[in-house]
């Protein structure tokens, strides 16, 4: 039996430009959660660590950031920790100034190759391992799935997949993402299969067995990845293998709704939101009920974004039923006669311009409410 870390999707030097002035903090997140993947690999005294896609975010990544990996890596190796990499589709070998063209590095199995000629065979902890895994290009990988069927029958066969799962909500099934099912990985015969590019946490089982398993990513990169994140710990032998998620994250996304109602001032609401305050927590929060005033979002994000490492709105508040827009549709004045033509609006349109009409009545709503007084 060997003992395995099996993670994925780092996205190491992924762009974040919608966290603002957040953007290299968060992406000092990850490549501390990478030194974190390492020690657990460490201190679970695993024989090997495998990254099945998308160790850098992009094919040409920052050269200092190459040097930290390497550096991360070569801790392994003094360990005794083979390393074993394969190239996504973020970090791609298509281009002859790849990441995996350009550097090296030393004492890890690379499974650059566009299809499986023969499996990497290596000893492990005493076993003999056979590794299969492919680098996906357009023009050469064609028939490569077919390439991880199980050669030979002794010793341990362990494949590397960065694809898709059919039937997932994440991903489109473009040619390069591999789309694949449990039927596939069972007619493969492998003993464990590493799957990557999936950015949640699954494993793939059938009939009490454990054919392979998403880590997902270690840290999440956008809204959808929310909750905790994980590596996989694999103990794979001949015929079978058993898998342990391992929280690794540093912080959380998470997507959460709150109801305003009766929020009548700008304070009244930013109450409501502190009550969720996090300084580790990246939270996409969507606004409901009906609210007795315009929330001007901007003054609400700039008093409460600092209780949070990142935050943002979707406002679905609604105007329309509130006692203020009813008290001031009487009004002999251009707010009045706005509010009635948008009240005439709303009757006649279908359901599914019902929200852009209440969109459009809350953004005016909120200029005449700036041009009259701010809201306390």
């Amino acid at each position: 039996m060997i003992r395995i870390l099996h993670t994925a999707d780092l996205h190491l030097g992924a762009p974040l430009p919608s966290l603002g002035e957040a953007e290299g903090r968060r992406q000092s997140d990850f490549l501390q959660t990478f030194e974190r993947l390492l020690t657990l690999a460490i201190k679970n005294e695993v024989q090997m660590f495998l990254v099945a896609g998308d160790l850098f975010d992009s094919p040409k990544p920052d050269a200092d950031l190459v040097g930290k990996v390497q550096a991360g890596i070569k801790r392994l190796a003094e360990r005794g920790i083979l390393t074993v990499l394969l190239p996504g589709t973020h970090d791609n070998t298509v281009g002859a100034d790849s990441v995996y063209r350009r550097h090296e590095f030393s004492g890890v199995v690379l499974l650059s190759s566009p299809v499986v000629e023969e499996p990497v065979g290596i000893e492990v902890a005493g076993e003999e391992v056979f590794l299969y895994g492919f680098a996906y290009r357009s023009f050469a990988s064609d028939d490569a799935m077919a390439g991880m069927v199980r050669r030979k029958p002794e010793g341990i066969h362990i494949g590397l997949l960065h694809g898709s799962r059919q039937g997932s909500p994440e991903w489109e099934y473009r040619k390069k993402d591999l789309p694949f099912d449990l039927a596939t990985l069972q007619q493969w015969g492998l003993d464990y299969v590493a799957l990557g590019h999936y950015h949640n946490y699954e494993t793939l089982e059938s009939g009490g067995r454990l054919y392979g398993c998403y880590p997902g990513s270690p840290e999440g990169k956008r809204f959808g990845e929310n909750g905790p994140r994980f590596c996989a710990l694999v103990s794979v032998e001949p015929g079978r293998a058993t898998v342990e998620p391992l929280p690794v994250g540093s912080r959380i996304l998470d997507e959460l709704t709150l109801d305003l109602s009766g929020s009548e001032t700008l304070q009244a609401a930013s109450d409501k939101i502190r009550e969720l305050r996090s300084s580790d927590l990246l939270l996409r929060l969507t606004l409901t009920g009906v609210v007795e005033a315009p929330l001007d979002l901007k003054t609400l994000h700039a008093r409460t974004a600092g209780d949070f490492f990142h935050l943002e709105f979707v406002d679905k508040t609604q105007l329309f039923d509130s006692d203020f827009a009813r008290r001031i549709e009487t009004e002999e004045t251009v707010r009045g006669v706005f509010v009635r033509r948008s009240r005439q609006l709303m009757d006649e349109a279908s359901p599914e311009r019902r929200q852009v009409v209440e969109d459009a009545f809350r953004e005016v709503l909120i200029r005449f409410q700036s041009f009259g007084g701010g809201q306390s």
